[in-house]
């Protein structure tokens, strides 16, 4: 949604001789971001480091698939960085058996090896990293000093055209000896259709030949059609996650049953809210604050005031939105939501998801109302990334997205100056027992849980509370 677009490049300047003696393949190799060198170094007299060029052309070459096609982290994380990758899984492995923890560290660090392309200079130390991994319709870049969100385009073809500039280099000075690298580099996209299958969900051979051989998912055609990613099932697969089998075609035949119908209202208001956040300049804001403005922008849309009770059920449907109910028989799943060319929009909630619990009227059930408004910020938001025709609540989608909607739903439901209010009336009070009864309150009169009646609290009465009203209202609800 930024109104500049990075444009990037690989910079390499051939250096034939060094002290007398002359190479073929010895270059100085940089990356370049809007005409500045953004890697291999950071505040150094020289922005290019000298090592052989045809060791990045053998990386690119057998990692292509996965550069371009896989979108997924190996292990249950989301860090909110490339490079914050380690630091998320270390986190997780100090509460894990060592025997998991030894697994997971293998498949980290193959996942390293392809996605930081530091990798492909083996032996050279002192480089920043640089991070290749796709999100959605775009590429993040990251340096650790810097990130960048490209288009996946313009992300690809800086990659082809450094491997284009080596191999023509590799030719002209030994065509016998690098036609072997050289053919491969023209061969890269070739593959069979059940690895394709396999980088496009985040799976690996075994599974995808398996939902194959049992007709749940087709296989992309070709390397373009994958790159594509522009079919709601294979989509449905990947944010499942590493759901048994059983449990994926469920997932993909739910997203069948949502057919194709027009959403005109939908469409108006998705164009709306993104004018929204351009023309107030909150694109490059951070994703909480994205989430709780576009509420507040759509309670106004909809002539809704802050202490009127919101019905986002209400709301999906008049956006012509297939809502439903279903038993999905995956306990850990709480919703479908579904926007792309064959199917939806549709808003498909599990009936008995275990937050959700055995509600007597699951239409009035608090959780179920926050998933609603959570998968109503996804269509509103993302539907213009290929990636998000598809989101199951709790997934594989990546973590600012999440944290935007997570922030949507709170103050669609319960706006801070409306918290504020609430707590305002009953004399702002900061004992625990107090504080407790403008909880329940809160949840009683917008029908929603204690921590999100908690979070918006804390955020609504910041400017009187402060630290006091955030730490007791920690110790109340502390799950917030």
């Amino acid at each position: 949604m930024s109104d500049a677009v990075p444009i990037i490049e690989f910079r390499v300047r051939w250096i034939d001789s060094v002290e007398g003696e002359s190479f073929t393949t010895l270059a100085a190799i940089g990356l370049v971001v809007d005409g500045g060198f953004v890697w291999p170094v950071s505040g150094e007299d020289t922005n290019e480091f000298h090592w052989f060029a045809d060791e990045l052309l053998a990386h690119l070459t057998e990692c292509w698939k996965p550069l371009v096609l896989r979108q997924t982290y190996p292990i249950a994380i989301q860090p909110q960085r490339p490079s914050f990758v380690m630091a998320d899984a270390e986190r997780r492995w100090s509460s894990m058996p060592s025997s998991s923890v030894e697994s997971e560290q293998q498949a980290l660090a193959a996942f390293i090896d392809v996605h930081n392309l530091t990798h492909a200079f083996g032996g050279v130390t002192g480089l920043l990293p640089l991070w290749f991994l796709r999100d959605q319709s775009d590429m993040l870049i990251d340096t650790r000093e810097r990130q960048f969100r490209v288009p996946i385009e313009a992300a690809v073809k800086a990659l082809s055209n450094v491997g284009d500039f080596i191999s023509d280099r590799l030719l002209q000075t030994n065509k016998e000896k690098w036609s072997k690298l050289v053919d491969a580099w023209k061969l890269r996209g070739e593959s069979d259709k059940t690895t394709l299958l396999a980088f496009t969900i985040g799976t690996d051979k075994r599974t995808a030949a398996a939902l194959i051989e049992e007709s749940i998912l087709e296989a992309p055609a070709s390397f373009y059609e994958a790159s594509n990613d522009n079919n709601e099932q294979r989509m449905a697969a990947r944010m499942a996650g590493p759901l048994p089998i059983h449990q994926i075609k469920s997932v993909v035949e739910t997203i069948r049953s949502s057919t194709k119908r027009n959403a005109p209202r939908l469409a108006e208001a998705q164009l709306a809210a993104l004018a929204f956040l351009v023309s107030n300049q909150l694109d490059s804001k951070r994703p909480h604050v994205q989430g709780s403005e576009v509420a507040k922008w759509l309670r106004r849309h909809l002539n809704l005031s802050d202490h009127r009770r919101v019905d986002p059920f209400a709301v999906l449907e008049r956006y012509n939105v297939d809502v439903r109910a279903i038993d999905f028989r995956i306990p850990d799943l709480e919703a479908i939501a579904v926007w792309g060319e064959k199917f939806g929009p549709g808003v498909l909630l599990n009936k008995t998801s275990r937050r959700v619990g055995m509600p007597l009227n699951f239409w009035r059930n608090g959780v179920a109302r926050v998933t609603a408004a959570h998968e109503l910020c996804h269509l509103l938001l993302d539907a213009e990334h290929s990636l998000s025709a598809v989101d199951i609540l709790g997934s594989r989608m990546s973590l600012r997205i999440e944290q935007r909607a997570n922030a949507f739903a709170a103050e669609f439901l319960l706006p801070e100056q409306e918290a504020d209010a609430v707590w305002t009336a009953q004399g702002r009070p900061l004992d625990p027992e107090a504080l407790n009864k403008v909880l329940r309150t809160l949840c009683q009169k917008h029908n929603v849980s204690q921590s999100i009646a908690a979070w918006q609290l804390e955020h609504g009465g910041s400017s009187y509370g402060g630290e006091l009203l955030a730490r007791t209202l920690q110790q109340l609800v502390p799950q917030r």
